[in-house]
């Protein structure tokens, strides 16, 4: 794949626990990664019905330059939707991509 194809720009963002100061804490959420060029692929999405309702969920292949700072708990954002990371798939330190499955329309 040339660098050509990463047209498209997210962001990775992280939980992170906040002192509130009272001896409590909150929940924040702290970059990782910015500006991130990116290739993006749907690989499904999926209807279900639950509580009486409609749930739908898409699973997406993110394709990034290759870096070792993330984590599967980490939530990338791409066009103001959040994709909870699913798998980052290494194929070692040399490969020059990272491919990542995240799945939008679910919680963690």
């Amino acid at each position: 794949m040339s660098a050509g194809k990463l047209t498209e720009l997210i962001n990775v963002t992280r939980e992170v626990r906040v002192s509130d100061g009272a001896g409590g804490d909150s929940i924040s959420l702290s970059y990782v990664a910015r500006d991130v060029w990116a290739f993006v692929k749907p690989v499904k999405g999926v209807e279900s019905g639950a509580n009486n309702g409609v749930v739908a969920t898409a699973n997406y292949r993110f394709k990034i330059r290759n870096r070792a700072d993330l984590k599967e708990t980490d939530i990338i954002v791409w066009s103001s939707q959040r994709y909870n990371i699913r798998a980052i798939l290494y194929t070692g330190n040399r490969s020059q991509y990272l491919e990542i499955d995240a799945e939008r329309g679910v919680s963690q």
